[in-house]
């Protein structure tokens, strides 16, 4: 199964963010110099902006969508052998989904955005995900910033055994 993350309409979303030319201005060693003016387009309290897909890669059929509101995510997204499905979002919830289904099993609120991958490890046979909590990068800065707190922390989960 291929998982990934999807914007709403993605023509209609580069229109509305599309980036603007800056004007000219010497390089300063140190400092950005994309060469373009940032612009983000604007939604609506509750309009889905994105979703979290998953593909069979061998026949290109889409499995299930779940939606995202408000935010888009850009955490990446960790599969375990048990069929669970761990990501975050944007708005700061750690979750984890259904393979099957991407049903919503879990999810617990961090104090700030969740863009970073999940992993997973054992210790002592017990398997755990660790996800890193903190608005970070430019482009989940420049989306989430004025709406997530900042802040940095690290979560560690431990999986409980199949009953």
């Amino acid at each position: 199964m291929l998982l990934l993350v999807a914007v709403e309409d993605p023509d209609e979303h580069i229109r509305r963010a599309i980036q603007k030319l800056a004007p000219p201005r010497p390089q300063i060693l140190g400092e950005g110099s994309t060469g373009v003016i940032a612009r983000n387009p604007e939604t609506k309290p509750g309009e889905v902006v994105g979703y979290f897909i998953a593909f069979d890669p061998l026949t290109g059929q889409r499995k299930w969508q779940q939606p995202l509101a408000d935010l888009a995510s850009s955490a990446g997204m960790l599969v375990t052998g048990g069929g669970l499905v761990f990501t975050g979002k944007l708005t700061g919830e750690v979750v984890a989904l259904d393979e099957d289904t991407g049903n919503t099993l879990w999810q617990f609120k961090t104090g700030s955005s969740v863009n970073a991958n999940p992993i997973t490890f054992t210790h002592k046979g017990q398997q755990y995900v660790s996800v890193a909590s903190g608005l970070g990068g430019q482009l989940a800065g420049r989306i989430a910033g004025p709406k997530v707190p900042r802040g940095g922390s690290m979560w560690t989960f431990a999986l409980m055994p199949e009953q």
